[in-house]
């Protein structure tokens, strides 16, 4: 069993390597990932650990390095397809071809599941699958939200999509959506509900263990004042999150000369453009904190520690921070387009949601929720609890179980019958 490529793929090193794969386990489902981001991993590793299927992990991207949110599966086999070479800015989930095709084909397995349909190399193995009669599941983060408009061009987009997923849809034996958005996304687009199995992103926070971190040592580490009342972020640093918005907000609300402090953890492109805004719009120096990457471990201490969470996305297919800052207990500020908040955030009694885009309905939310006693024990209760019945009744682990041993275990029964 190997465990990553690193070099460029050809046909002849995937053949090499496949020959010198050991022997099929009964059931072998392959996961098909444009990354190795640390909350996939971790469900990798943890699927592995019940023993009774090997989950393959096949990153549609080059080996991780330097990047504090990617990183090796512990216990999981695994394989890198993509490379840092070729042409072109397409990531390498776009740019995969004829090597990585022959890898799949070379590869046996019980089942698939991808994650989304992004790219040609995506919809291939679906069409692959389909034709060899392996079951498919498809992990998605879609969202209806982002359907909406009454334009022309979004009338035709929408029109082209129903086409486009009509032969998505035909060729899975399941969509998993994460959330209730979602759910909604892929009804819209025609698919049966006998098709749909609600599930959530793995989310593996150790809550004792973030609510044990010292809040001094904590603030200490990222030059936080640990006497202010912190107001946490953590998403990149791109148009999509809308943290202009927030910077706009949070300088109007006067909240800054009340001892509040906005914190962001997250890099991104927006980076200096985000600061130099800080600067102008905020009058107390500090006030606004870009933290940039901070180490996944540190995230919910630093969500246990703070008064609120903020997430204003203009496009959030889920946000699984939201999730994550409930499970410790913070309330949670985010727009309607965050498919996670949808579920989650109850307004007044979990958090606020505000509409999206509306830096009014932000500004307004901002004052409410710091005007509202936010580290009083019943709201921090609340949101824990929320956030333990939601996990609880849709947590991955159980939903991909229950698929590789009902539908893809049809298959795996049917190979035992002609051997």
């Amino acid at each position: 069993m190997f465990f990553g490529v690193a070099e460029p793929l050809s046909i002849e090193s995937i053949e090499s390597k496949t020959s010198n794969a050991p022997t099929v386990p009964q059931k072998r489902v392959i996961w098909l990932q444009n990354s190795a981001d640390h909350y996939f991993v971790q469900m990798l590793d943890a699927l592995n650990a019940q023993g009774d299927v090997e989950y393959f992990g096949v990153f549609l991207c080059p080996p991780p390095s330097g990047n504090v949110l990617h990183q090796l599966p512990k216990m999981s086999p695994h394989v890198f397809l993509g490379t840092s070479s070729g042409t072109g800015s397409a990531p390498a989930h776009k740019r995969l071809g004829a090597a990585a095709r022959q890898y799949i084909q070379n590869l046996d397995f019980s089942a698939a599941i991808v994650g989304g349909y992004d790219s040609r190399f995506k919809r291939w193995v679906l069409r692959h699958c389909k034709s060899r009669g392996i079951p498919t599941a498809m992990f998605a983060d879609s969202n209806i939200r982002a359907e909406r408009g009454r334009s022309l061009n979004k009338k035709l987009k929408r029109f082209a999509k129903r086409i486009f997923l009509q032969r998505i849809i035909r060729q899975v034996d399941r969509v998993i959506p994460c959330n209730r958005c979602g759910v909604a996304y892929w009804r819209y687009y025609g698919c049966p509900s006998a098709k749909i199995t609600r599930s959530t992103y793995f989310c593996a926070v150790d809550i004792p263990a973030a609510l044990a971190v010292k809040r001094d040592e904590l603030f200490a580490r990222y030059q936080l004042d640990p006497n202010c009342k912190l107001i946490f972020t953590a998403a990149r640093l791109v148009p999509a999150k809308a943290l202009h918005m927030m910077v706009e907000a949070f300088a109007q609300s006067g909240l800054a000369e009340k001892g509040w402090v906005w914190a962001v953890a997250g890099t991104g492109p927006l980076r200096q453009e985000l600061e130099k805004l800080a600067a102008e719009r905020s009058q107390h120096a500090g006030s606004i904190r870009f933290l940039g990457a901070v180490a996944p471990v540190d995230i919910p201490p630093l969500m246990a520690r703070s008064e609120l969470f903020v997430l204003p996305s203009v496009y959030e297919p889920h946000g699984i921070v939201v999730a994550e800052a409930m499970a410790v207990g913070t309330p949670v500020i985010a727009s309607t387009d965050c498919g996670a908040a949808r579920d989650l955030v109850r307004s007044g009694r979990t958090g606020w949601l505000f509409r999206s885009g509306d830096a009014a309905a932000l500004l307004g939310a901002l004052r409410r929720a710091t005007g509202a006693a936010v580290t009083a024990g019943r709201m921090r209760l609340r949101c824990s609890a929320a956030f333990a019945r939601w996990y609880g009744r849709y947590e991955p682990l159980g939903v991909i179980s229950k698929f590789v041993n009902t539908v893809a275990g049809r298959r795996s029964a049917a190979n035992s019958d002609t051997r």
